[in-house]
């Protein structure tokens, strides 16, 4: 449901600066598009703010993007903002994506999620982010990922499948099949022992391709495609 509502942030009442500076606190952000407002996914509409108020609130509800028309000085918080977003022409806007733990290569972004989490809750968790599961298609691409999940405490979960049938591996946003894969071939990956129908990066295996129960719980990457028209 939307929601309209004033919000007050009043730093003279506090007593500590540290607090104000945290309550002020602003997304890191990437510029997306102008002119254009986005219709759908949409969390709250503000009046009489500021691109730095906006930011801030942003930032306080989770949200993924909004958009900011400095002559209004109206501010639209969303859930997420995609290249398939339902857009609409409108002067005066610039909108703004959340670049706080994205990282990019070539035309894809990547959020890490630390919480260990199974690969339903966590295709779900990129779900609310407008995002996907994390779907390598190349070598390129599988190296880059590498590079992230050397630093996680656990194996990591990414977008692939068996689940509908067994042996057919495909990406679950699409459900197209595996064009490129990294398998660990030394143990026979992917061996589906007790029913493993879920791919992850797995660390117990150095981070290659393994299939593992999906009710496991282990860490995840997100997925979100770059904006071209800035």
């Amino acid at each position: 449901m939307i929601t309209f509502k004033p919000v007050f942030i009043c730093c003279i009442l506090c007593m500590n600066v540290k607090i104000c500076r945290s309550a002020m606190r602003t997304l890191q952000v990437e510029h997306i598009f102008n002119n254009k407002i986005v219709l759908d996914n949409l969390l709250a509409e503000y009046s009489d703010f500021s691109r730095t108020l906006c930011s801030t609130v942003c930032s306080q509800e989770n949200c993924e993007c909004f958009g900011f028309n400095s002559v209004t000085e109206t501010c639209r918080i969303h859930y997420f903002c995609r290249p398939d977003n339902i857009l609409l022409n409108e002067s005066g806007w610039k909108y703004y994506r959340s670049r706080t733990g994205w990282e990019t290569f070539i035309n894809s972004e990547y959020f890490v999620g630390l919480d260990a989490v199974t690969w339903n809750e966590a295709k779900g968790n990129c779900t609310i982010k407008g995002t996907k599961l994390v779907e390598v298609e190349s070598s390129e691409e599988n190296t880059f990922i590498l590079t992230m999940a050397v630093k996680m405490t656990k194996s990591v979960w990414l977008g692939g499948t068996d689940h509908q049938v067994e042996g057919k591996w495909v990406w679950q946003s699409t459900n197209s099949e595996l064009s490129y894969s990294a398998w660990e071939k030394i143990s026979g990956q992917p061996n589906n022992l007790n029913n493993q129908d879920c791919l992850c990066l797995d660390r117990s295996l150095g981070f290659a391709w393994s299939d593992r129960e999906c009710w496991i719980r282990y860490q995840y990457f997100c997925e979100r495609e770059l904006f071209t028209d800035s």
